[in-house]
């Protein structure tokens, strides 16, 4: 659905329908539910006496902010979008915390009139209530937005997390004070990981937000008597975040290396919401943490929304509704390649389709696909790959359509994803680690199972339909960038044959407020694509040079990322510090 369709948008970012829908249901088709998943969720509200867009969220047949667009549609309520909410700056609201829960929120005043975002019209009734609890007489002018939308903005305004964390810090309320720094990290905006980091005599704690980190805090470190700082006992405020950390996670003893999760010390907050799986390492300065949170309610990008352009969207629509085959997204961890395998998954039926996952772990719920996650307790061991082998041997009885192979790590995997799955007719989705799409080929041939077999070229490119490669390069502030003058990134433009009506953009070292002072807010995809023709499967079979496959793709990740430059979308620098020049 084209969102201008339907809606008009106003100046102060919201969104107008131009027309009020006839009912939820025609709401919900203009905005590109498939009859047979509405059909679906109709059926899964009446057995639970609940509401058709709680259905759909659950099972996720349509991205949230699809189904806000809906509810507006179906009510003519205004829409905020995800999009305009993140350039909202409510600090001056703060006065009109409306809810402890966060299930609604003020995004603007104007005299009496309160613009209040609510996920559920219904919820206007109350939204009213707490206004008149204030003691003015406020009226309320309702929009429609997602709960993460709204979520988000309670946390990041209403609720001053980092203000609570340095509170729980100082009175000695260490789980209190955990808490408030995952709290803290789910709703700040982009954060993929927390790092809790020794040094000699401070520990840091760092965010990990779109691909570069940043520093939270520094707390101090009280050693005990035994000058081996790595294995002497770590007290002080870091100290005892990191021991409640470990304690939380089971661990009796780290010697080098463990894994785990959280458990008990997750905040009430977030339970039932976030995942944390957590990596402790021992360092020369003591135990060091990386936190990494999984959002059990995320959902899927919507795939008209990735940026890539037609020809490369069509071929991997065309992937996923192919009988047969292997469909590989390649990159470096934090690249994507879950966000985007999910994203062209829900663009085809999995009403009438039967897909099928083994993940590790199932970072998205979907309940329209048999998920199955290997145990926790099994990753990273021997039993890891025969764990796999087993689930994929049961699944393969359950008539499955489609299987999303989590993560390929070794040749066993492969093997595996290739002769079990994809050439006994079912389509496979996977992710590789590797720096390029015809690096991956070449990575391949390499490959051994335990036994020492090859997986062989051959079989290889018999199922191979494609090799999508990326990168997430950060957006230039929208605010405070500044247009690009230097000689090196005009010369650079040219000799790629973009220099003609290219606005290129530099992102300001300062930065401001919108962007954290980091003269970068979000970020966007670059790709490259192998596709699989007759001719493309000749060159793999017989082993050609990957200069060769690279020639016959006519397409790299440097290249794509210059059109983002020439775009003014983001800088050649960021560009360089994710891309390797000229190639991959």
């Amino acid at each position: 659905m084209g969102v201008e369709k339907c809606f008009s948008r106003r100046e102060d970012g919201l969104w107008v329908p131009r027309q009020q829908a006839k009912s939820l249901e025609d709401a919900l088709r203009a905005v590109g539910l498939r009859p047979q998943a509405l059909e679906q969720a109709i059926a899964a509200a009446k057995a639970i006496n609940g509401r058709v867009t709680d259905a759909i969220r659950e099972d996720k047949t349509l991205p949230d902010e699809r189904v806000a667009q809906a509810l507006a549609l179906a009510t003519n309520i205004p829409w905020l979008p995800t999009a305009a909410a993140d350039d909202l700056d409510l600090a001056s609201l703060r006065d009109l915390m409306l809810d402890e829960d966060g299930r609604f929120v003020p995004i603007h005043r104007d005299g009496e009139a309160v613009a209040v975002a609510l996920s559920y019209p219904n919820d206007k009734r109350d939204a009213a209530t707490a206004l008149m609890a204030k003691g003015e007489k406020f009226r309320v002018q309702p929009c429609i937005a997602t709960p993460r939308v709204i979520e988000t903005l309670h946390y990041r305004y209403f609720v001053n997390t980092a203000a609570r964390f340095d509170a729980c810090i100082d009175v000695g309320d260490y789980s209190g004070a955990l808490g408030a720094l995952l709290i803290h990290a789910c709703y700040l905006g982009g954060v993929e990981n927390l790092y809790l980091e020794p040094g000699v005599r401070v520990g840091h704690i760092r965010f990990g937000v779109e691909g570069v980190r940043r520093h939270f805090r520094a707390l101090p470190i009280e050693r005990g008597e035994d000058p081996d700082l790595s294995n002497g006992t770590m007290e002080g405020s870091f100290g005892r975040l990191i021991n409640l950390i470990v304690n939380d996670m089971r661990v009796r003893d780290v010697q080098i290396h463990a894994q785990g999760a959280l458990n008990e010390e997750i905040p009430e907050a977030l339970r039932g919401r976030y995942d944390f799986r957590v990596e402790v390492m021992r360092t020369v300065h003591g135990l060091k943490a990386v936190l990494r949170p999984y959002d059990r309610h995320a959902e899927a990008a919507d795939f008209a929304n990735l940026g890539l352009d037609p020809q490369t969207a069509e071929r991997l629509r065309d992937y996923v509704e192919a009988p047969y085959g292997l469909v590989m997204v390649v990159g470096p961890t934090g690249s994507g390649k879950n966000t985007t395998i999910a994203s062209l998954l829900f663009t085809t039926d999995a009403v009438s389709r039967s897909i099928q996952t083994v993940e590790n772990p199932a970072e998205l719920r979907v309940g329209t696909w048999a998920q199955h996650e290997i145990p926790r307790t099994a990753v990273g061991s021997e039993a890891e790959a025969q764990m796999q082998y087993e689930i994929v041997r049961g699944l393969l009885r359950s008539a499955p359509q489609v299987i999303y192979f989590g993560e390929v790590r070794d040749g066993d995997a492969l093997s595996l994803a290739i002769k079990r799955v994809a050439r006994t007719g079912h389509l496979t989705l996977t992710t590789f680690h590797d720096v390029s799409a015809a690096g991956t080929v070449a990575s391949i041939r390499e490959m051994r199972t335990i036994q020492g077999e090859r997986i062989g070229a051959d079989a290889f490119s018999s199922v191979l339909l494609g090799i999508l490669s990326q990168r997430l390069v950060r957006r230039i502030c929208r605010i405070c960038g500044q247009p690009d003058e230097r000689e090196e990134t005009r010369s650079v433009l040219y000799e790629a044959g973009l220099g003609a009506g290219s606005a290129p953009r530099r992102a300001l070292d300062a930065g401001c407020p919108h962007c954290f002072h980091t003269g970068y807010r979000g970020r966007i995809l670059v790709y490259e694509l192998l596709h699989v023709d007759e001719e493309m499967r000749d060159l793999i079979t017989h082993e050609a040079p990957v200069a060769k496959l690279y020639e016959k793709m006519g397409n790299s990740l440097w290249r794509c990322g210059l059109e983002r430059v020439a775009m003014g979308l983001t800088s050649i620098d960021e560009l360089r510090r994710v891309v390797r020049i000229g190639v991959a």
